[in-house]
């Protein structure tokens, strides 16, 4: 009689295996199924398995182990009972805002580090687990980026106010792109003129995580959001702030200055970036917010 089964990815006591069909029941893409009541695995196994965890998650009596775990006890699930009520989360979310003002203080690694643990645990489509941190501290390297930010908008301004420039731009935009860059523009003038009294628009003088990851893998922007948002959320758990910097997004994946001084992996796309520190601002109310659009059938 066979004991185990055991591939590339998974491998599985059949001898402690009670039949329940868990596993069968649980996995997204079938490849579990019994025959002469012991389980099997279908043919593509290695081929289809994205690794999800999904049945060793299920099994009761923890027979099966995906192989590329490092350790050899998986958590409990006990943990789960700790987890916060929903009046304790929606406070979270009600009381967190996007902060742009920091203390002059320095985020421990450890505390960075945390929130990374965090994040790994964000869903990502198929499992594919494709999501990459880039993380700043250096402060000379913020500035960096944000002076080259700053050297570019100028010259974009500089262009869409006169014919040649305006020309030039019409040729490599959109006729949308254009008309929104053109109406945005006293917007732009005024970002400008605070980064001239001394604010830090793109960046707000805080410490950075870009998230990004491989461009030819399907849902990169969608799973970037997903690690930024547990982020954003857990940040306010230890005391930090943070703010989204669609801005810088979108200026890392056109610049290769930018991506060069980050080292930004060729072929990687930037889904997310955010900015963070220690507040150096209270809130002492929560702003109401647009009622609820919502259609139910």
């Amino acid at each position: 009689m066979v004991n185990s089964i055991k591939n590339s990815k998974i491998e599985i006591d059949i001898e402690n295996c009670t039949g329940c069909k868990a596993c069968v029941k649980e996995c997204v893409v079938g490849l579990f199924y019994f025959e002469a009541d012991l389980l099997q695995l279908v043919d593509t196994f290695e081929d289809s398995c994205i690794l999800c965890g999904h049945c060793e998650a299920v099994c009761p009596v923890d027979v099966i182990r995906l192989l590329f775990h490092k350790q050899e006890v998986l958590a409990d699930n006990s943990i789960k009972e700790k987890i916060p009520s929903f009046d304790s989360f929606l406070n979270l979310a009600l009381t967190r805002r996007s902060i742009r003002q920091f203390k002059d203080k320095a985020i421990s690694k450890d505390l960075i580090e945390k929130l990374l643990e965090l994040a790994r645990y964000s869903p990502t489509g198929s499992n594919s687990e494709n999501v990459f941190y880039t993380i700043v501290q250096d402060k000379e390297i913020v500035t960096a980026i944000s002076n080259h930010i700053t050297k570019k908008t100028i010259g974009f301004v500089k262009a869409i106010e006169t014919p040649q420039g305006r020309a030039y731009l019409k040729e490599r935009m959109s006729e949308e792109e254009f008309n929104l860059a053109e109406e945005n523009l006293p917007t732009t003038k005024r970002i400008l003129k605070s980064i001239e009294q001394g604010i830090d628009f793109w960046c707000w003088n805080g410490e950075l995580i870009v998230i990004h990851g491989d461009k030819v893998i399907g849902g990169m922007p969608e799973n970037c959001s997903l690690a930024a948002a547990h982020i954003m959320l857990a940040a306010e758990t230890l005391g930090l702030g943070t703010c989204s910097l669609g801005y810088l997004t979108f200026h890392i994946n056109q610049s290769k200055t930018i991506r060069d001084l980050l080292k930004i992996p060729e072929g990687h796309f930037v889904g997310y970036s955010l900015t963070m520190g220690y507040p150096n601002v209270k809130y002492k109310r929560i702003p109401e917010r647009k009622p609820l659009r919502v259609q139910w059938f």
